[in-house]
């Protein structure tokens, strides 16, 4: 573990591996400039930058005369503050991405430049003296003429750097932490930079630390004291602490084995001890199970045999299925998606060989324990519970089976629980009535379930990445509110053969790029920012012909037009070959109202779809398609996980339980389960996205394990009747399940305080999915195997094996020997 490395890279996470959004940058970056001299809405990346927005703190017009004076006051504090790298002071006018030269002002020194009263100025929107200003101006409010600006909510000022490096790092965190110490009577101040996201996951496994801690302190206890029984010999608090120890090694191991081989860790792996954890606890709570089930005068390598045998398989199947759930996971195109499966599914494997070997000899250790009659606490040999001299003895001391030989007893004596089970839950859940009930519940369960999963939203929002009570909130809701109206400039790349400059050519690249602005998404040709159109006009102004000479309008292009600094921004549009031609050029257009997930991908989708359709190699772009890709990929790749992953439940079960049908039931249990987690979690406002797909998955893993436990179990019990075998089936598991179930609930329960999204997603959908799986064993499954399970081969047989078990007397011969070994102790 000393090989850690942590990366918090959103694109490289989140993102999938094989977006068409990287393919596009790559051809755009080939293409055009992409370095140094540069305009904003031209940057092929994100970019890095600070940003703030600005509100009167009355909610008034931000652009008042006093409120301007405050914003011109923070304005200028950014810009002079200073940073030291490597022994060099440096500004933001040292590092700011600079056009023809400059820093890239921000556009309100255009539009209400210091000094000047607001009165003095008749504002236009969204253009303003051929300056696109929508995305400067928030929340505007316009004159009756609908053309000039009344008041304006909020004011956004951009601070973009032409460095991506340490100096880059440096320069925001001082933006940040200036913007935060910034105080003002007028103005209100939200901020936000290109790193804050990954400052933010940075910083969550710490601030998630002492949750982490509540959460297993609370499963360790439940586990102990769960364990613990009125009977001093019989007691397990120590076999149950090293059930969880044994989970631990698990953890370690497989964290240490995977950042040895550079594997880098990211936040939502450090759910995984949680997650082993409870499986741990869960496999050692059915092994304990197992143990109370075998005959107490037995010796301790009989009823070893005799456990194992049957709490071996169980877990088996549940690590198998477990581990395949995770290992399809790491099939994923989503980086954070693979990484995460990758440290739980080894930890998964690791878990099993650490409690078949460590906890399975612990166990042994403690049934010599048993054996020899000692005290679970002190390890002194005690008197049984029938020799108790005293009361005080009884309750403190004594302990384990009689050493009388009238007395047959072959098991431990059951628990309470495991009582309620047998004489009561069983009973009535096999009643006719409760099965009506039962399947009318599921029938209803399911209904609710699909219509939640028609209601699923898709896609991760960037501000989920970050902590409720962070900066960043603020910052994305004002964003929301206000600064959807004008969406993402897309690049519109066009070929040669479209290039060329005569008449035909020109009408065709017209046409093409007609069709993208019919476009619901976007504005037409009112903000379409296109050097042909602009071209043409500016031939008509100067009385050129547009069917001249193709070399006379480039030779009017490239020294007139383009050195126009009216048109000097469309040099970075138009690519000319070694010939002098024209090879490549882009068109933007401005998108309108994306303002959710839907739109979003509806708009790259719609996009792409116009350019595949186009008679010529159409390329569109903007660099949110590399986050927007994560729309177009969740869904069919959480789909085909998931098929994946019921395929291989399906094979694993129909290996490991002795009846095929009982097989089928399982794998239906797992798809009602998933069904049921996705509709439920729409419903409690978690999108379908990397981080609910990770856990989807981990449910799938889940969801199999109290299901298989069940089936299994009814397969290899014997009884009178379907009824009688679920009865005895809940008797012996009904228990261990609880004791699961309750654990991990109990102990995620301190996340669903957390303010953070990925671990409050990972409660909503852990906590779901075992309580879904918790009815599904208890109520569903159970009825199902009473009406539709496979027939053992003693159904019909007169007296059942638990009854038969019971007329056994035990061996002589080991009666004899306690009592030789307690006689030998007196």
């Amino acid at each position: 573990m000393v090989y850690l490395e942590k990366t918090t890279d959103v694109e490289d996470l989140f993102t999938p591996r094989n977006g068409r959004g990287k393919d596009e940058r790559d051809i755009v970056e080939d293409v055009f400039v992409t370095k140094n001299n540069l305009t904003i809405n031209r940057l092929t990346t994100l970019g890095r930058f600070g940003r703030m927005l600005i509100v009167a703190k009355d909610g008034g017009d931000v652009l008042r005369d006093d409120v301007m004076l405050e914003v011109y006051r923070v304005l200028e504090t950014v810009n002079d503050f200073t940073i030291d790298h490597e022994n060099e002071i440096v500004t933001f006018n040292d590092i700011c991405l600079q056009w023809s030269g400059d820093c890239i002002t921000n556009d309100i020194s255009l539009i209400v430049p210091k000094g000047i009263e607001r009165s003095m100025v008749n504002i236009t929107y969204p253009i303003y003296n051929g300056l696109f200003i929508g995305s400067a101006l928030g929340g505007v409010e316009l004159e009756s003429n609908a053309k000039t600006v009344r008041t304006v909510t909020v004011l956004q000022l951009n601070f973009y750097l032409r460095v991506d490096d340490e100096i880059a790092n440096k320069w925001e965190d001082q933006f940040l932490e200036t913007v935060e110490m910034f105080t003002s009577d007028e103005i209100d101040v939200y901020r936000y930079a290109s790193m804050s996201i990954e400052l933010e996951l940075e910083n969550a496994s710490d601030e998630v630390f002492s949750s982490f801690t509540i959460a297993f302190t609370i499963i360790i206890n439940f586990a102990i004291w769960s364990s613990i029984r009125l009977d001093n010999v019989q007691n397990k608090p120590w076999l149950a602490l090293m059930g969880v120890v044994s989970s631990g090694f698990g953890v370690v191991s497989a964290y240490g084995l995977l950042m040895y081989c550079g594997v880098p860790f990211i936040d939502i792996a450090a759910t995984t001890p949680i997650l082993i954890l409870s499986i741990g606890v869960d496999d050692m709570f059915i092994m304990i199970a197992s143990w109370r089930k075998t005959n107490i005068r037995d010796t301790v390598e009989e009823r070893m045999g005799e456990a194992m045998s049957e709490a071996a398989l169980s877990i088996t199947i549940t690590t198998v299925t477990d581990a395949l759930a995770f290992g399809v996971g790491v099939l994923a195109v989503f980086p954070s998606v693979q990484i995460f499966c990758a440290y739980t599914g080894l930890a998964v494997l690791f878990d099993y060989f650490y409690q078949v070997t460590f906890f399975a000899a612990c166990m042994a250790i403690s049934g010599k324990r048993e054996r020899a009659n000692r005290h679970y606490g002190t390890c002194l040999r005690v008197r049984p519970n029938d020799e108790s001299p005293s009361k005080f003895y009884a309750i403190c001391c004594s302990g384990g089976p009689s050493r009388k030989k009238s007395d047959n007893s072959r098991e431990e004596s059951p628990h309470a629980v495991m009582i309620f089970f047998r004489d009561f839950f069983g009973p009535f859940i096999t009643h006719p009535v409760t099965k009506v009930v039962v399947i009318i519940s599921y029938i209803a369960y399911i209904g609710v379930s699909i219509w939640g999963m028609t209601e699923l939203q898709q896609g991760l929002d960037l501000r989920n990445l970050a902590w409720d009570d962070s900066y960043v909130a603020p910052y994305y809701d004002l964003e929301e509110r206000y600064f959807t109206t004008y969406g993402p400039n897309v690049f519109i790349v066009f070929p040669k053969e479209l290039n060329s400059l005569e008449p035909s050519s020109n009408e065709n690249f017209l046409v093409t790029l007609e069709i993208f602005e019919n476009s619901e998404y976007t504005y037409g040709d009112n903000f379409t920012d296109c050097w042909l159109t602009a071209f043409m006009g500016y031939l008509n102004s100067q009385n050129i012909s547009q069917d001249s000479n193709t070399d006379v309008l480039l030779d009017v292009l490239k020294n007139e037009f383009l050195a126009n600094p009216s048109f000097e921004r469309f040099s970075l549009d138009v690519v000319f070959g070694d010939d002098g031609a024209i090879t490549a050029s882009r068109c933007l257009l401005i998108t309108r109202d994306i303002d959710s997930s839907n739109r979003q991908r509806d708009m790259m989708t719609e996009m792409r779809d116009k350019a595949d359709d186009s008679d010529y190699d159409i390329t569109v772009y903007h660099p949110a398609f590399v986050i927007y890709d994560q729309y177009t990929a969740i869904l069919p790749n959480t789909l085909q996980n998931l098929g994946i992953a019921l395929a291989s439940m399906l094979l694993v079960s129909l290996i490991f339980i002795p009846q095929p049908i009982c097989s089928v039931w399982v794998v239906l249990c797992i798809l009602s389960i998933e069904a049921g987690v996705i509709g439920f979690m729409s419903l409690w406002d978690v999108n379908l996205d990397s981080i609910s797909m990770i856990n989807i998955i981990l449910c799938i893993g889940f969801s199999v394990d109290f299901s298989a436990h069940i089936a299994y179990t009814f397969t290899i019990t014997e009884g009178v009747s379907k009824n009688a075998r679920v009865i005895t089936t809940l008797f012996t598991l009904g228990m261990p399940i609880l004791q699961g179930a309750l654990s991990t609930v109990a102990g995620i329960s301190v996340l669903s305080t957390t303010n953070g999204y990925i671990f409050r997603t990972f409660f909503k959908t852990l906590f779901l999915v075992i309580v879904l799986g918790l009815l599904h064993s208890m109520f569903f499954l159970p009825v199902v195997l009473t009406l539709l399970g496979g027939s053992s081969k003693n159904d019909n047989n007169e007296v059942s094996s638990v009854a038969k078990s019971k007329e056994k007397s035990p061996e002589p011969n080991v009666v004899a020997h306690q009592n030789q070994a307690y006689d030998a102790r007196e």
